[in-house]
């Protein structure tokens, strides 16, 4: 009888047991763990200061933040349209912020999310005793603020060693301060909430609302007071530019917009009286936008132009002025052009958030435009679209839907071209 045995020497485990050990808590792995930097480079500085963790940390801070300036520099000219809004409170202010960054992917990084936790905390501990009521920070003042990490360091230094670190574009874009007095009370609200990796309170999404306000009706809670009134607020975006007295919003002229919209790096729209700063655009709708331009400019189609996605629209009395996402119209743009009145078809990219808070207000506005014949809705999640059509004769509204196998007519006032809604999808322009 054969027998068979497996012996296991109790010396290689223990020796494996050593190894690990000794492995886990070498210099090298002690200065990754800590710094994050590549094994590459803490290799190279532990080599450098004979394995000094002191020195080797040090001299890695000082090259990343030279090389963050350096990429920065290179990148800044990149636009930077996703990101995060971050918000942080305690029991007399508030701080918002808006940090952006090139894509989605990096919006969803955890150095990413570290950067707007720290900018937002930076913000209110430097700022909360000083504002009386509401601060606001453009991106240069608000990167010449000392960082709460390190005080030797502005915010525009750490947002360098964050473009460093992930290799896009990012921008401090704009800050805000709100202290309470006597019997006022604040509330916040954050949309499209992430779960964040940092320790912190701090709070972010894609859009956020800071409301102060005083409590009158003894019989609500504080809570629902503010719960009410930080979702009023989002029904549309944060109101940038709205003249405030007393804490009731004022209207603005319509020539305070046209020549204040001229000089801003944001957009804005105007709604009949109130001015509301816009969402940064995502890259796969302009996509689609350039995908639908593309294929219409194919056509060759008599008198038919394309306008420039940065053209407004602007409605009959009351006054609107939208920013669409792709107009039509029979006559050519002029130089400089800004506005068009005289719109003949009008698409616009459907999300989740515009068909919940300004799709009907926006079909209603259009619809009052005489020159107008159609609008596209596209929805890019389902991929398919409904079509608004103006009867010629009654000038009445109809709708019809459509999918990726179908081609939506144009008016005839267009040389009867055609969308192929399958194909804005599949066509990739560069």
């Amino acid at each position: 009888m054969l027998v068979c045995r497996r012996f296991i020497h109790t010396s290689v485990s223990r020796y494996l047991a050593k190894s690990a050990v000794a492995s886990t808590s070498s210099p090298l792995s002690t200065l990754r763990k800590k710094t994050g930097y590549s094994l590459s480079h803490c290799r190279a500085a532990l080599q450098q200061f004979n394995d000094n963790l002191e020195q080797a940390e040090a001299w890695l801070h000082q090259r990343a933040q030279t090389e963050g300036w350096s990429r920065a520099t290179k990148l800044q000219s990149r636009a930077a349209l996703q990101g995060l809004v971050g918000i942080i409170t305690n029991k007399n202010s508030a701080a918002m912020v808006e940090v952006n960054c090139e894509t989605d992917f990096v919006a969803k990084n955890e150095k990413f999310q570290q950067l707007v936790s720290q900018v937002a905390n930076s913000l209110l501990v430097n700022q909360s005793e000083k504002a009386k009521d509401k601060v606001v920070f453009d991106k240069e003042t608000l990167g010449t603020l000392p960082s709460l990490d390190d005080r030797s360091k502005t915010l525009a230094d750490v947002t360098a060693l964050c473009v460093g670190s992930v290799g896009e574009n990012v921008v401090l874009r704009r800050g805000v301060v709100f202290n309470t007095e006597n019997n006022q009370l604040l509330a916040s609200y954050c949309h499209g909430q992430v779960n964040s990796t940092s320790s912190d309170s701090c709070r972010m999404g894609k859009y956020g609302a800071l409301v102060k306000y005083s409590q009158v009706d003894s019989t609500t809670s504080q809570s629902e007071n503010g719960q009410s009134l930080t979702s009023s607020v989002l029904t549309r975006s944060y109101p940038l530019r709205t003249i405030c007295e007393d804490n009731i919003q004022k209207p603005i002229e319509l020539s305070t917009y046209l020549d204040s919209e001229d000089e801003s790096n944001l957009m804005h729209e105007y709604l009949n009286g109130y001015v509301y700063a816009l969402p940064s655009r995502e890259n796969a709708h302009d996509l689609l936008l350039k995908n639908i331009s593309a294929q219409i400019e194919q056509q060759q189609l008599k008198n038919v132009h394309v306008l420039p996605m940065d053209i407004r629209v602007q409605t009959p009395d009351p006054v609107y002025i939208y920013y669409p996402g792709l107009c039509l119209s029979t006559q050519a743009p002029k130089v400089d052009q800004a506005i068009t009145r005289e719109p003949v078809v009008i698409v616009e990219i459907i999300t989740p958030t515009t068909e919940r808070l300004v799709l009907h207000e926006k079909s209603i506005n259009y619809q009052r435009i005489p020159s107008l014949k159609q609008i596209i809705y596209v929805w890019p999640s389902l991929k398919i679209a409904h079509v608004d059509f103006r009867d010629e004769q009654t000038s009445k509204w109809t709708r019809k839907y459509y999918s990726v196998q179908n081609k939506i007519p144009l008016p005839q006032s267009l040389s009867n071209g055609e969308l192929a809604l399958g194909h804005i999808f599949d066509i990739m322009v560069s």
